[in-house]
């Protein structure tokens, strides 16, 4: 994925809008989950195992998986879920970090009785979170999803740009508080593209969701936790892929789904010491595993999801039938 350089108010507003638990106008076709104070939103259907579990990126909700969720339900157990301070959920201390996104997460799983074995989705921003999910909860994961993951996450902090992992604590910190002056833009009118391909109804309910964050959005209340917290699980995540040694999560069935052709992967020599560059986080997220495949959903714009659903559903099809079979998941035939 291109280099996304953006102010740090724009990549921090979604942690910290004060989100209520419903609109009163669109209440939730899902259920609210008591995750001890609080409730986060969680919408599962279908049945069978391994259940899939879909994250989605940074801003997003729950209903982006519209054009997903109900045909994988179709052959096994599926859930989509909105992060603390997103969507009908309630917010966090910290919302958008790592180190509560999957807290949450194994807290809502578990206090709605979804059983592991779970199929670990991410998209975008998504894809830092299952990961890190699979690092603190190995054996509740069966297999792991990265669609579109964010590969290269930038910053401008007081006219300097960089890569989120390029620019030290210190630097990141130096960005806050925002200033009043910051420029939130205009109130959001519609839903333009992709989001305009989910039906009239749910185009309603995120036009409803970025108003509410749109008019809450406060830059004095804006500070760098996310970012710091990403930066951190994408450092940890380098030192993994970079020591050198072979496949991390040994035979883990891991399918990655990408908009961009699959990069030169590289050399032995490259991926060890200090060697190793720290220039796209994605570029060998395939060879995380020796079980593993990567799949190019050309033409298609970020949001594979709603860009190109079918390209979505038959990899998450190979990725339950690779679990539930032992089969490799490069073995299993797409279905027609």
């Amino acid at each position: 994925m291109r280099l996304r350089i953006a102010l740090l108010a724009g990549l921090a507003s979604v942690a910290q809008v004060n989100a209520q638990a419903a609109l009163p106008d669109h209440p939730p076709e899902g259920r609210m989950v008591d995750i001890g104070g609080r409730k986060l939103y969680l919408r599962c259907s279908g049945t069978g195992s391994p259940t899939v579990v879909l994250v989605a990126g940074g801003g997003a909700y729950s209903i982006d998986w519209a054009l997903v969720q109900p045909r994988v339900a179709e052959t096994t157990r599926v859930c989509s879920y909105d992060r603390a301070g997103l969507g009908w959920s309630a917010p966090g201390a910290a919302d958008e970090t790592v180190e509560q996104t999957i807290g949450d997460l194994h807290l809502l799983l578990q206090a709605a009785g979804e059983p592991a074995p779970h199929l670990m989705v991410g998209a975008s921003i998504g894809g830092i979170f299952v990961r890190a999910y699979q690092h603190a909860f190995p054996k509740d994961v069966a297999g792991l999803v990265f669609t579109n993951s964010a590969h290269r996450i930038g910053l401008r902090v007081k006219g300097k740009a960089g890569l989120v992992w390029d620019l030290s604590e210190d630097e990141i910190r130096s960005g806050y508080p925002l200033p009043p002056s910051v420029d939130r833009g205009p109130a959001p009118t519609r839903e333009g593209p992709p989001f305009d391909r989910l039906s009239p109804e749910l185009q309603a309910v995120r036009l409803a969701f970025d108003v509410r964050r749109w008019e809450q959005w406060d830059p004095a209340k804006v500070g760098p936790e996310s970012t710091l917290s990403w930066r951190k699980e994408f450092l940890r995540e380098f030192d993994e892929t970079c020591a050198g040694g072979q496949f991390p999560l040994g035979r883990l069935p891991l399918i990655v789904i990408s908009s961009d052709p699959k990069p030169e992967p590289l050399n032995p020599g490259q991926r060890s010491g200090r060697s190793c560059p720290r220039d796209d986080a994605g570029r060998d997220l395939d060879l995380l595993s020796s079980n593993s495949v990567y799949i190019v959903a050309a033409g298609s714009g970020h949001e594979i999801h709603l860009f190109q659903p079918d390209a979505v559903v038959q990899a998450l099809s190979r990725g339950v039938q690779a679990v539930r079979t032992g089969v490799p998941v490069s073995r299993v035939p797409e279905r027609p």
